[in-house]
Order: structure tokens, then C-alpha cells, then sequence
């Protein structure tokens, strides 16, 4: 898979160089796990972010890394974040445990993109939830720093977790995910059946207290066929049944200095994105 990706990648070099379009270019890669290139992170709380995820790498060999950039340069989030993670070599080229959470203020999008070896802990599903629950919220009051930890504190916490436990954890969230579309749709449907409901009481109204002076005003050549009108609230009806309500995506992410934590920063090693995670906009 890993050959097939770096054959395509090289065949689109050489069609940038052609004259098709070429990749963004992206921030060179940082000396820690945190890029600030949007400037939307405070010095004291990236020092304190850079510092966390330094530890965690030590402690564990995964390589989780925040990133903020002034612009996707006209890409999609999805692309954008998949690119730069090969090129940033997030995680170790054996394991390809890393995890970029990447945000873009300006185009207002964020992604949570997973390597290879912790898809089965972090899901497109679970990696949707956090952003729904945990970043977007944040994101939305302005609070970029506010959002990012607590995104982390998400991650890392299903990542300490067992394999078991993770894969559990992981389950119910695709079964809560589910449950919320199914959900949805029954309200979709109590909403249109709901309409067609009170259309067809106030067409059975008009028939019924109508007929007394249908004929006279009928013969004046006024008013409308009860039954025009009930053609008409079915039309409305069955084309009021296919309205959306909205769905659950994934949803649908040279900068800021480093904090000077002490110790080196392990997490950038030839890893490769899995293709997994999620986005989100706001």
C-alpha cells in the first residue's frame, strides 16, 4: 500500500510539473509536535501542549501533533492534512502511530487525521464524534486552545486505553452514531407526517363547512375546489418528505515558536496516513 501511495504521489509530481495543478505547499516541518502557523494559540499554552505531547511521544512512541495553518491554499482539509502528514513523516515508518489534529481558522475547518497503526484505536466514527462534541463547541466561542485540549485529552485518553477497551469504546460510539441517525430519521418522518396530518384536517374543514354555500359561490365563479386543494396538500406533503434535517459528519482542519520543554522530539520518523479520521467545519 505504502508503494502504491509513493507511485502516486510521484506520478502527480510529474503531472505538476507538466502543467496540472500541483500539491499545496506546506509549513516546513516543525522541531516538536506543534505548529502554530495561525498564531490562534497562546505562547504559555502551546509551551504547555508542546511539552504534554513530547512526554507522550517519550513515553510511548506515538506521535501526536497539532498543527494550525493560515490557509488549505485551495485544497480540500481531507487532501491537505493526508500530504502534509507524508511529507511531515508524522509517526514511526514501522508502527505509523501518529495522529495529526489539524486546524485552519481562516477557512474554518479542522481535521483529525490517523495513521495506520492507531486506526483501530481512533475510528472515522470516534474521530467525528470529538470534533462534533469536543472541538466545534470550542470552536464556535472562540476558544481555538479551549478546543484543541480538549481534543487531546479526548485521543489520548482512548489511545491509553487497552486494545479491548478501545475497540469497546470505539463500538459504542459507532452505535450512539447509529442511534442519532435513526433517530433523526424517525423525527424526519414524524415532521412530514406530522404536516400531512394538519393539511388533511383543514381540507376535510373546508369540504365539510363549505358545502353550504359552495353552490352559490361556485355559480359567482369564486373560490377553489376543496379537491384542488387537496391535491395540492399532497403534493406538498410528499415533496416536504424528502427535505433533509441535516446529517452527522465527520460531521461533515513559518508559524509559532516551541515551548522549551528539554528532551527531543521523536514523533516524525516516515509514518504514512491511514486515510482515517474526520473533519469538520464551523
Amino acid at each position: 500500500m505504502k508503494t502504491l501511495f509513493r507511485f502516486l504521489a510521484a506520478f502527480a509530481l510529474l503531472a505538476g510539473l507538466s502543467g496540472a495543478p500541483a500539491w499545496a505547499a506546506y509549513p516546513e516541518r516543525p522541531d516538536g509536535p506543534v505548529l502554530d502557523q495561525a498564531g490562534i494559540i497562546p505562547a504559555d499554552q502551546e509551551a504547555a501542549m508542546d511539552a504534554r505531547l513530547r512526554a507522550y511521544n517519550e513515553q510511548t512512541g506515538r506521535a501526536v501533533v497539532v498543527a494550525t495553518v493560515n490557509s488549505l491554499d485551495g485544497e480540500t482539509i481531507e487532501m491537505y492534512a493526508a500530504n502534509m502528514f507524508e511529507e511531515w513523516g508524522i509517526g514511526g515508518e514501522k508502527t505509523d502511530q501518529g495522529l495529526l489534529l489539524l486546524v485552519a481558522p481562516n477557512d474554518r475547518q479542522v481535521r483529525i487525521e490517523v495513521g495506520y497503526g492507531l486506526t483501530p484505536y481512533v475510528t472515522d466514527i470516534l474521530s467525528g464524534r470529538i470534533i462534533r462534541n469536543d472541538i466545534l463547541p470550542a470552536f464556535k466561542a472562540g476558544d481555538y486552545p479551549g478546543g484543541i485540549n480538549a481534543a487531546l485529552n479526548a485521543l489520548i485518553e482512548q489511545m491509553n486505553r487497552t486494545p479491548a477497551e478501545a475497540k469497546a469504546v470505539a463500538e459504542a460510539a459507532a452505535a450512539a452514531e447509529a442511534q442519532q441517525r435513526e433517530m433523526a430519521g424517525s423525527i424526519k418522518g414524524a415532521s412530514a407526517g406530522g404536516f400531512v396530518f394538519w393539511v388533511l384536517m383543514i381540507v376535510v374543514f373546508m369540504i365539510l363547512f363549505g358545502r353550504r354555500s359552495r353552490g352559490r359561490r361556485y355559480r359567482r365563479g369564486g373560490g377553489i375546489s376543496p379537491w384542488v386543494v387537496l391535491w395540492g396538500a399532497s403534493e406538498l406533503a410528499r415533496h416536504a418528505g424528502g427535505r433533509s434535517s441535516g446529517g452527522f459528519g465527520g460531521g461533515s482542519f513559518g508559524g509559532g515558536g516551541f515551548g522549551s520543554s528539554g528532551g527531543g522530539f521523536g514523533g516524525f520518523g516516515g509514518g504514512m496516513s491511514g486515510g482515517g479520521g474526520a473533519s469538520g467545519s464551523w
